[in-house]
């Protein structure tokens, strides 16, 4: 699935429209996950790098729908799993440390979650990855 920051998001504000959309977001991959994070029961359960063996995006609407296809999930009636294979461009570092975060919170319903860690916020997704020991580093030789 694609990831896109929150910070690096493009926004264009046309001025007549500013008072009532400046606060708003464009929809993108990751906010529809968040979205659908909020919303099913059987999501709540998946790390973000699951979600498109049991979803797919409807593109122009920007929503997770359930599959219509593939393997019955046992236990789970009307969730099928298909087999995906995604991709991500390591060239930004805080998308990297947001995939990381992805792939290891269940769950997440915002950016803003995803940054905290027992009751702290953190400032960036690389300090959030920190301070789960997510990253390695050469403390271990101390």
């Amino acid at each position: 699935m694609n990831l896109r920051v929150k910070k690096w998001t493009t926004r264009i504000f046309h001025s007549c429209k500013c008072a009532t959309n400046s606060s708003e977001s464009p929809a993108t991959t990751l906010t529809a996950f968040f979205t659908l994070c909020q919303n099913d029961p059987f999501a709540k359960t998946l790390l973000y790098s699951e979600v498109p063996s049991y979803y797919t995006l409807n593109a122009s609407r920007k929503l997770f729908e359930r599959r219509k296809r593939g393997e019955l999930v046992e236990g789970q009636p009307g969730i099928f799993r298909g087999t995906t294979i995604g991709r991500l461009y390591t060239d930004q570092d805080e998308c990297l440390f947001l995939r990381m975060l992805l792939v290891n919170v269940v769950s997440p319903t915002s950016f803003e979650q995803l940054k905290i860690f027992n009751s702290v916020t953190h400032a960036t997704f690389r300090s959030a990855c920190q301070a789960l020991n997510l990253l390695e580093n050469d403390g271990h030789w101390d």
